[in-house]
């Protein structure tokens, strides 16, 4: 019967979920901070009802994935893809590698283990910020499209660094490190230029013919290029959730956005709620106090190295100094690309298990303490709204 736990965890989490959902609405605060608490009382290390396995990751990730597409769908190319957010995305990577690889030699970690910390604290979990964006109904603000924008630039900087650095102790030659970057890059490059044409043409001409009978299949068919091109660019090396954010940026004018974002809504609440809850899962309470001083130290140098490495940059640019502590803050939760980079370390013998669980204490701490503070950042901004909620049923109206 063990095979059919996993209903009973999925049914656990879901209605946990709801619990975290409807506390955080009483108190005022981000929805999923809730639901990370909650997670957290599910995990091994105080109810232990609930535990990360391979299948729980998956439907974590499947949760990133779709909820990526949708912050796609409500992006512009031109607005996200700017010379603005490169240089954000470039000093709000660079900063923290500087600030986590000097942390991990003063407290007295090898010079590789401290590599290892500094490319974990380079990395940013759009998943997270674009939760909490569309929860408050800033997904589309300047602000927030900075944040995205640099935020997908910053993770594939990250997981670049990673290449970089797992290529040292396995000899890869630096040719083939240069290689697959120019392969990436061109990969990218490719779907901002063409994917908007090709990708939309493709659904736009699908949902032209069943439009009438049976206008979910368009749906259908976009997650299913979704699915794909998060396969294609965890095979080149990135996140999956590239992928699903280029597919969501490159469908984002097509003429059946009402009918991908109807579909997706049912999708998004479902997974996502497993993603937050997962990440309060792999929280261990117990290794909190082994490195008690190195995660409060870790968790300072991240937050400030985004708020100074991103924020600069923005405020130079012509944000105002609001706007760039909301960007700055808006780029410091870590999540999923951190726990990649910092698994990887573990796996290879690089950091010990002591490190491991501290950068996943920094992920939690530096995502609590960003979406509180971007809630209270944008508390007294007018304008801004939340996507509405689309029924299959409104398509045909709403066209």
């Amino acid at each position: 019967m063990a095979e059919t736990h996993i209903f009973f965890v999925l049914a656990l989490m879901l209605i946990a979920a709801i619990i975290g959902f409807l506390l955080s609405k009483r108190f005022k605060q981000p929805v999923s901070v809730g639901i990370i608490i909650i997670g957290i009382l599910l995990g091994p290390s105080l109810l232990g009802i609930a535990t990360y396995d391979d299948l729980v990751a998956v439907m974590a990730q499947l949760g990133s994935i779709i909820l990526l597409f949708i912050a796609g769908l409500h992006s512009n190319l031109e607005d996200i893809y700017t010379k603005k957010n490169a240089l954000i995305a470039f000093f709000g990577a660079l900063i923290p590698v500087v600030g986590g690889l000097l942390t991990g030699l003063a407290f007295g970690y090898p010079l590789y283990a401290s590599v290892f910390i500094g490319v974990t604290l380079s990395a940013t979990c759009l998943g997270i910020t674009s939760a909490v964006l569309k929860e408050l109904g800033k997904i589309q603000t300047p602000t927030a499209k900075a944040m995205i924008g640099a935020a997908v630039i910053d993770d594939i900087i990250s997981l670049t660094l990673l290449s970089l650095v797992l290529s040292v102790p396995q000899g890869v030659g630096v040719w083939q490190v240069i290689g697959n970057v120019l392969l990436i890059v061109l990969f990218i490059l490719l779907m901002l230029f063409f994917g908007q044409t090709i990708v939309t043409w493709i659904v736009d001409r699908f949902n032209d013919r069943v439009l009438r009978e049976a206008p979910k299949l368009t749906f259908v068919l976009g997650l299913s290029i979704v699915f794909l091109f998060s396969y294609l660019t965890s095979w080149l090396g990135l996140a999956p959730i590239v992928g699903a954010f280029l597919i969501g940026v490159s469908l984002a004018k097509s003429r059946a956005i009402n009918t991908l974002l109807a579909g997706s809504e049912y999708f998004e609440i479902v997974f996502t709620s497993i993603f937050f809850i997962v990440i309060g899962i792999v929280v261990e309470v117990q290794a909190f106090l082994t490195t008690f001083w190195f995660i409060v130290s870790i968790t300072v140098v991240a937050i400030l190295a985004k708020l100074i490495g991103a924020g600069l940059p923005a405020y130079a640019q012509g944000f105002s100094f609001k706007d760039a502590v909301i960007i700055g803050t808006g780029m410091a939760p870590r999540g999923e690309v951190a726990f990649i980079i910092a698994l990887n370390g573990l796996l290879l013998g690089v950091v010990t298990t002591e490190v491991y669980s501290a950068m996943v204490f920094m992920s939690f701490f530096t995502t609590v303490i960003a979406l509180v503070a971007l809630k209270g950042l944008y508390s007294g901004e007018k304008g801004g709204r939340r996507a509405p909620e689309i029924g299959f049923v409104d398509v045909k109206v709403r066209r």
